[in-house]
């Protein structure tokens, strides 16, 4: 007796697709990667694991496609088990120099000698103070000599700084705050002091701040980015965070006025105090006025670095920072060291001069300014002694 028609293409459909699954393994067993192979010829091979027609939507491609996360984690596990046993290894390796020994060269009828060589072997104290001459860049390339040199140049008293000399630029627009705190993560950063943030498109928010900050507990110095037309802008919440996170800070530089207001300015202002050390401002859509650098004067006395510029085009309608507003600056805030300013228009040659009869009558050491930089101005200020100079 003879099976039912459906029956009979049902056990071929079967043994059809049973045919097809065993092609379609043999083809992506025979695939070498080490080969000429192309990224399209991969991808052609895994999609013959599929039924034919498959969408994403196939639970077969679903499947396939939650593979791939697992394949790349599976891959990271390798480097960093890796990683943990070169250092392991590194660990127990003595740091040494080699140098070929004198007297290396040919001997007898012409045959060469056995080269030689004369190895000298350094504290780790001394060879880090090697390494610190270098840059973040060079750094990283000699911990491609040996796994001793590998664990030597990660110890965290070579990594005070981050920033773009250390590659830390973003310049691929692919690193965001999850990567970067990842990057942060590492015991090598545990005792950085200076940060730059890099450009383009990094988002900080209340809550990446304060991971950074329980991340980089020595941290003295945050430099925030550049503004660009396009992309995130930090508010007055973003910096006051940074002030009020980040225990050990002292300076905060590139404060670009774009969306931090003086309202911003002056409350970072009270919540650092007398912590804050260096603090350099640039005016965009939002321009430092006298209430904003009143609040520096009235709680930032010891304040030894201050910059000010003008970075985007003028508009007067904006600026309300006076000439006697920077007079208040230099009569608070007398440790000031070295202040820079940049087409602050309402300063005055005669306000310049009241600054210099304040310091000349001062006591011996009462005013600590060394140094006054002015920048688009008809005149310069000369040190030793200060004078103001026509150009």
């Amino acid at each position: 007796m003879s099976k039912p028609p459906a029956k009979r293409a049902k056990r071929k459909a079967v043994t059809a697709d049973i045919a097809d699954a065993g092609a379609s393994n043999l083809l992506v067993a025979s695939l070498d990667l080490s080969s000429n192979i192309s990224h399209r010829e991969i991808a052609d091979a895994l999609l013959t694991l599929l039924p034919a027609g498959a969408t994403r939507q196939h639970p077969s491609s679903k499947k396939l496609a939650k593979a791939f996360p697992l394949v790349i984690a599976a891959l990271d596990n390798r480097s960093n088990a890796l990683a943990r046993q070169s250092e392991a290894e590194g660990m127990k390796a003595e740091l040494a120099f080699r140098f070929p020994a004198e007297g290396n060269g040919k001997v007898g009828d012409g045959e060469p000698e056995p080269e030689q060589f004369t190895t000298i072997q350094f504290p780790e104290e001394t060879f880090v103070g090697i390494l610190k001459y270098l840059d973040g860049r060079e750094v990283v390339k000699t911990s491609l000599v040996c796994k001793s040199w590998l664990v030597t140049s990660r110890l965290p008293g070579l990594w005070e700084r981050l920033d773009g000399t250390c590659g830390l630029t973003n310049k691929s627009r692919k690193l965001n705050m999850t990567a970067l705190l990842k990057i942060l993560e590492r015991q090598q950063f545990s005792c950085l002091k200076h940060i730059v943030m890099p450009n383009h498109s990094l988002q900080l928010s209340k809550t990446s701040i304060n991971k950074m900050a329980k991340l980089l507990p020595h941290l003295e110095t945050f430099e925030m980015p550049s503004v660009w037309a396009t992309g995130p802008k930090l508010k007055d919440e973003h910096v006051v965070s940074i002030a009020e996170n980040f225990t050990k800070l002292s300076s905060i530089r590139n404060v670009e006025m774009w969306s931090i207001t003086n309202t911003g300015i002056a409350n970072v202002a009270q919540t650092m105090g007398g912590k804050l050390l260096d603090l350099r401002i640039n005016g965009s859509i939002y321009y430092l006025a006298d209430s904003g650098l009143s609040a520096i004067t009235t709680w930032c006395h010891n304040l030894q670095h201050f910059a000010y510029q003008i970075s985007w085009g003028y508009t007067s309608g904006r600026d309300y920072l006076s000439g006697g507003g920077i007079v208040n600056l230099f009569r608070n805030c007398r440790r000031l060291v070295v202040c820079k300013l940049k087409d602050v228009r309402n300063l005055r040659k005669e306000h310049c001069q009241e600054i210099l009869t304040m310091i000349e009558e001062g006591d011996e050491g009462e005013f600590a300014l060394r140094k006054m930089d002015l920048e688009g101005y008809s005149f310069i200020i000369e040190e030793n002694p200060f004078r103001i100079v026509d150009k």
